[in-house]
């Protein structure tokens, strides 16, 4: 390993002490928790684009978690650092996302603009150190502070305006907010765009909201066409736009991993505090690369990410979460007991709590509570 990576052996510095076991690392008593949680498993009932996609065969929150995990393993361990850590990082990334991706967070950004706003990697925080319950020694999952540290920082330093909770929670376990965060969770972030770009390129296709030949005004799929082409001749289709989109996950992969290397052995890192401390995140891409995934990006902005709130338009998750929302305001005895004590101990604004229920909700759940209420 190098210096810099989060040694497998070291005190994960868990906000309530506990017996380690020789047998797994921190790092991998992590992920365990991380995928043994409720919410972790609600995340294959919550939009990754598709809002009701009309196919079985396009990722939800759930598959494409699991997607970012295995690509942040795979460039851990090939840029000698801590695999378990990276892992555990990328599968907790997503776990605070309401029903309905993107569009159901801004929808609770806007109820709770008051009380500190809607911010999906701050509920991932909240949901791992506080909304999840399964042990009876403490609340929460008790994930090292390292993994902790990558949650809320994985983007960088923390520079959203640090709520209540936030506050509360980094005033009795620093997370250190103003500087970036280990390789590791570095690393998560940006298997997490090489993931989410590929990928729904490939669902776009599968949907039809666009076609292979549509893509091909994307540089880097133009290339890949035509090598791939040369080389299969009467290749399907089908294959031929697999095939493309594999050797764009491997070009990213493979870019990210010798981009860093270089920017590792340049810099000359030799610990945790130096890598916190550097004047910018050191895991990064190719000036390159970085221009093919802005072309990639603007692509999918325009035919896919835009018109899937379109799309949206039949189900209306603003109507949806708003009429949920109020009558849960209005209506707290129906809510789950254990929600219920929650409003009545006063600890937190009780439309912080509903807010919490709600965006632990599958699309599925939330629709059938929608359904109760209007009928």
């Amino acid at each position: 390993m190098i210096d810099c990576a989060v040694k497998p052996d070291v005190d994960p510095q868990r906000l309530f002490p506990e017996k380690d076991y020789p047998q797994r690392s921190p790092f991998n008593r992590d992920g365990d928790r991380i995928i043994h949680a409720s919410a972790f498993r609600r995340l294959i009932g919550k939009t990754q684009v598709f809002i009701k996609p009309q196919s079985d065969h396009v990722r939800n929150r759930l598959t494409h978690t699991i997607e970012v995990s295995r690509a942040s393993r795979q460039i851990a361990a090939m840029l000698g650092l801590n695999p378990g850590l990276a892992e555990a990082i990328a599968l907790v990334h997503d776990m605070g996302h309401p029903p309905y991706g993107h569009i159901g967070e801004n929808i609770l950004d806007g109820i709770l603009s008051d009380y500190g706003g809607f911010n999906h990697n701050v509920q991932a925080l909240r949901v791992v150190t506080l909304l999840e319950n399964p042990y009876p020694d403490f609340i929460g999952l008790n994930l090292s502070w390292f993994c902790l540290e990558g949650i809320i920082k994985h983007n960088g330093p923390f520079k959203t305006d640090i709520t209540a909770y936030v506050h509360e929670y980094n005033s009795k376990h620093d997370l250190l907010l103003n500087t970036y965060p280990s390789c590791e969770a570095q690393i998560a972030s940006l298997a997490d765009d090489i993931a989410y770009n590929c990928h729904d390129l490939q669902d776009g296709l599968r949907a039809k909201l666009f076609s292979l030949y549509d893509i091909s005004s994307i540089p880097l799929v133009e290339f890949y066409r035509d090598k791939i082409s040369a080389t299969h001749n009467g290749i399907s289709e089908t294959h031929l736009s697999l095939s493309i989109i594999r050797k764009i996950f491997g070009y990213f992969v493979s870019d990210l991993n010798c981009t860093s290397k270089k920017a590792l052995d340049g810099a000359g890192l030799k610990s945790l505090e130096e890598v916190r401390n550097f004047q910018s995140g050191i895991i990064t891409f190719s000036d390159e690369a970085k221009e093919h995934l802005k072309s990639l990006n603007s692509f999918l902005l325009t035919n896919m990410y835009e018109k899937q709130v379109h799309l949206s338009e039949e189900d209306n998750p603003e109507k949806i979460i708003t009429n949920v929302f109020e009558y849960f305001m209005t209506k707290t005895n129906v809510l789950p007991d254990s929600w219920q004590k929650r409003i009545n101990a006063g600890q937190e604004a009780k439309i912080r709590i509903i807010c919490d229920y709600i965006a632990g909700m599958t699309e599925k759940f939330i629709y059938k509570t929608y359904k109760e209420i209007v009928r």
